[in-house]
């Protein structure tokens, strides 16, 4: 009898071993994040902001990285799934919270190139750059993801000088709801990188060099392309979390040598409680 109960403690001790080796990972206290489990196979990613512009060309970056899994939202994935095949497509709406958390099942990372469409109303700028940020960020905390790379905006600090005026006026104030999307996720506990590009284009990408900067000051352009492969680029690279940096082109650098840089970025001051 001594060795039946032996035996049944040591089947209960494996079992509990192996639901805690498969549970996703959660936050602890001190807002960190472990790593992703290390399970076999290729890291899930889910993209939000799938549809638009530099959604799609993220989605075709991600193909060149094999160790990937790569889930795409959409609000009627129905209609889309031909644009990239690849991908995995759910549904999912940004503005309404109950409908993340089945989109993040599994996931390690996150991807959100989403974007306000209207000036005013629920697919403005407070909405979907503030409010959808907001929740999808909540839930990526509740999903224990290991890095959520946000595409922002050059000039949500510095305000963008007369082109960000501007900007604002016409967008109903873009760039403001921009910078507190940011700032809930710095503030939330959850591993980010926030990636700023300068005014989007839509030329190949690949033909300039892509200058990283610091501190929001000036402006520039860039075209999504590029945006995509810094973006894809960020996925698992420690080097950038922690890290908020703009990105433009630049003639005199050379095409492909920011992939060095993003060792050089500073880490963002932590967020005060």
């Amino acid at each position: 009898m001594p060795i039946v109960r032996h035996t049944r403690r040591l089947l209960l001790a494996c079992l509990a071993l192996l639901v805690a080796g498969v549970a996703p990972a959660q936050h602890t206290l001190t807002g960190e994040l472990p790593k992703p489990a290390g399970l076999a196979g290729p890291q899930l990613v889910v993209v939000y902001g799938a549809t638009g512009r530099t959604g799609r060309l993220v989605l075709q970056e991600l193909q060149r990285r094999s160790d990937l899994a790569v889930r795409a939202v959409a609000r009627d994935p129905a209609g889309v799934g031909g644009l990239q095949p690849l991908a995995q497509w759910v549904e999912g709406d940004v503005t309404q919270p109950a409908t993340l958390a089945a989109t993040l099942r599994g996931a390690a990372y996150v991807i959100c190139t989403i974007g306000a469409t209207d000036r005013s109303g629920p697919n403005s700028p407070e909405f979907v750059d503030y409010g959808g940020v907001r929740n999808l960020v909540d839930a990526a905390r509740e999903a224990g993801v290991a890095q959520f790379v946000l595409v922002s905006s050059m000039g949500v600090e510095s305000g963008g000088g007369v082109v960000g005026w501007v900007l604002n006026l016409l967008s109903g104030d873009a760039l403001e709801w921009k910078l507190k999307g940011e700032d809930h996720l710095r503030q939330s506990g959850v591993p980010y990188t926030i990636v700023r590009p300068g005014g989007l284009t839509d030329k190949p990408g690949g033909a300039t060099g892509i200058r990283f900067q610091q501190g929001d000051q000036g402006m520039g352009s860039i075209t999504r392309a590029d945006v995509a492969a810094v973006v894809v680029a960020a996925v698992g690279e420690p080097a950038a979390l922690g890290r908020t940096f703009e990105i433009r082109a630049d003639d005199e650098l050379a095409p492909g040598a920011w992939r060095q840089s993003f060792p050089s970025l500073k880490a963002d001051p932590r967020p005060k409680p």
